[in-house]
């Protein structure tokens, strides 16, 4: 797809939206965040992929209103595969010297957005960029959820580092060069940040963070017991494994499929 008034020297930016059963309403919120973004990074080439993970309820009208649009890529993932399965996907499609990936709600806004792809921009030593949830967005979790994060944060400076506590946040970025390791992840579901994460270290990559603060309107939902003991099954299994790295060489794709489907997740 072409894109208006950017210069072909403009870096690509591409930003990666897991999708999942979306409330009512997600297209306009997509549309309006992409002209946002474009008014605040003139100087990038932007890309936004949708990422489908085997959403089962879609209104039509709100997926035609997308598709229509240049410089959104839609793709549709039948099964449902978990949060880590569907950002891998959409990260294969990408074609940005920086990827960004967020939630399709936006539940950060845009300006963590634009400072990532900024800190990435301009430290040549910086390979990565997550998202640090501050303290006042762990008072609004629900109970259930606020245990289990800061029983994440617990795990994370076991497995990764006293400095890194915080895995969990919906949004990333990271250069290309390290898009490989993103995509050599196995894990499937919410936490498989944490095994992505991990490799990085093991690298040594230039990792930073930002502190972010969730939208006043934002929704918190809660986990089902299923989950949880879903995501206890996939720590053991990262911890496990932690020193082993997969063998598969995946195909980073340059072909764009334009189908359809969207909808969100929750992070932990």
């Amino acid at each position: 797809m072409g894109f208006n008034n950017v210069s072909t020297e403009s870096q690509k930016v591409s930003i990666v939206l897991p999708c999942y059963n979306p409330a009512s309403g997600w297209s306009d919120l997509i549309l309006k965040r992409m002209q946002e973004l474009r008014a605040v990074l003139p100087a990038y080439e932007l890309e936004f992929i949708l990422s489908n993970d085997g959403s089962t309820r879609l209104q039509a009208e709100e997926v035609n209103r997308i598709t229509q649009q240049e410089g959104i890529i839609f793709l549709n993932h039948p099964q449902n595969e978990g949060k880590g399965s569907c950002i891998r996907k959409g990260a294969a499609y990408s074609h940005g010297e920086f990827i960004v990936y967020t939630d399709i709600d936006f539940p950060f806004g845009i300006d963590p957005i634009v400072q990532m792809v900024s800190l990435l921009h301009d430290n040549p030593s910086c390979q990565f960029v997550y998202g640090a949830r501050t303290k006042s967005y762990f008072k609004q979790l629900p109970l259930k959820r606020k245990v289990i994060s800061y029983g994440l944060k617990m795990l994370n400076s076991l497995l990764l580092s006293p400095k890194t506590k915080d895995t969990q946040a919906g949004i990333k970025a990271l250069k290309r060069e390290v898009l490989q390791d993103l995509l050599l992840t196995q894990t499937n579901s919410f936490v498989f940040e944490i095994e992505y994460m991990s490799k990085l270290m093991r690298k040594k990559v230039g990792i930073q963070s930002i502190p972010v603060q969730p939208e006043p309107n934002l929704i918190f939902t809660d986990f089902s017991s299923k989950t949880i003991w879903r995501e206890l099954m996939n720590l053991v299994w990262i911890y496990a494994h932690r020193r082993v790295e997969a063998v598969p060489q995946p195909t980073i794709r340059t072909n764009h499929s334009s189908e359809t489907y969207a909808g969100g997740y929750a992070d932990f």
